[in-house]
């Protein structure tokens, strides 16, 4: 029996926003369970954004007595950072993350909450969300669909073996997400190669565990100027694939991985509440990418090297498998 309902509070990111943001702005208010706080953190906009906000949140302290606080930032900081302040002011046990152009279902609030209030083991929970055009339009695919979940990655979720799913990929997305403000002891403050929501999505599984619901409570906008936004077709996907490729080669990309784990295992150890399996899982994680970062640019000696670590099943752990493969044979 739960003995009390958890506070929940909104922690929302704004830039040049303007043309999505009331309709994102009153579902936060339209739900079945109301917030007890809302935190708006907006990134020096300059279309109207900040007064829209200020409007807005005068009306809603009147209307619903929630507590609104505004933040402006005076340079911008770029995404992640401007979620770390907007998470920072938040004052609640349950902290939620808005994007500024999606629309959220009437429940979000109350389905998210009530799972992280019947199990105290849950760090972190997200959700499906419906995807949907600039318009509002049904794209007719969902979140999980797009994101392809391989049959692994399903097997692993069964299980709720998330943190091997994270050493590899990331399944979170920020604006389906909600989690419990103790998690911030392990993650606060954010490293610079990390996106927040996978960043809290790895601490929570390597800590306690992560809940993935396949309720759709969000709509999720795409509209070409998303911040991160989905590829919504195998093609897309395949263009943003290539796209990662000219813009991340091969060496670059293996540093940048080696980079990750390291943040994440140094936070690890720092804090010293993740679990020992979770710690080993990093750390043979971190040395797949080191021995592949090592190999011969010699092709005999590379594709040696190759066989070998794909013996110990390192590429399907820990990369994109044949992908990965393949990177490492042509040197992309």
């Amino acid at each position: 029996m739960v003995e009390r309902k958890l506070t929940c509070g909104i922690a929302m990111c704004t830039c040049n926003g303007a043309t999505y943001l009331d309709a994102q702005l009153r579902s936060l208010v339209e739900q079945t369970r109301l917030p007890d706080c809302i935190v708006i953190s907006d990134d020096r906009s300059d279309d109207g954004t900040w007064e829209k906000l200020s409007a807005w949140a005068a009306e809603i302290r009147l209307a619903y007595a929630i507590p609104v606080t505004l933040l402006r930032n005076e340079k911008r900081l770029g995404v992640t950072p401007n979620f770390e302040q907007a998470i920072r002011a938040v004052d609640a046990d349950i902290i939620f993350l808005a994007d500024q152009d999606d629309i959220w279902a009437e429940n979000k609030i109350e389905v998210l909450a009530e799972r992280l209030e019947s199990e105290n083991s849950v760090l972190l929970v997200h959700s499906d969300a419906f995807l949907i055009d600039e318009d509002g339009v049904d794209l007719g695919r969902s979140l999980f669909e797009v994101l392809y979940l391989t049959t692994d990655d399903r097997q692993l979720a069964r299980q709720r073996r998330f943190f091997e799913v994270y050493c590899r990929r990331n399944l979170v997305t920020g604006t389906t997400t909600a989690f419990r403000k103790e998690l911030l002891e392990l993650a606060l403050p954010f490293p610079a190669d990390w996106i927040h929501d996978e960043w809290l999505a790895a601490c929570a599984a390597a800590w306690k565990s992560v809940a993935m619901l396949p309720d759709k409570l969000t709509f999720y906008r795409q509209h070409g100027r998303n911040a991160i936004g989905v590829p919504t077709s195998r093609l897309a996907r395949l263009a943003h694939y290539r796209r990662r490729l000219k813009a991340l080669p091969r060496d670059e990309y293996l540093a940048s991985k080696i980079r990750r784990l390291g943040a994440l295992h140094r936070r690890l150890d720092e804090v010293g509440v993740a679990r020992d399996d979770a710690l080993a899982l990093l750390t043979e994680a971190e040395r797949h990418f080191a021995r592949r970062k090592a190999f011969s640019k010699g092709l005999p000696s590379r594709v040696a090297s190759i066989l070998r670590e794909s013996r110990t099943d390192g590429y399907t752990r820990f990369a994109d498998g044949v992908a990965g493969m393949l990177r490492d044979l042509m040197l992309l």
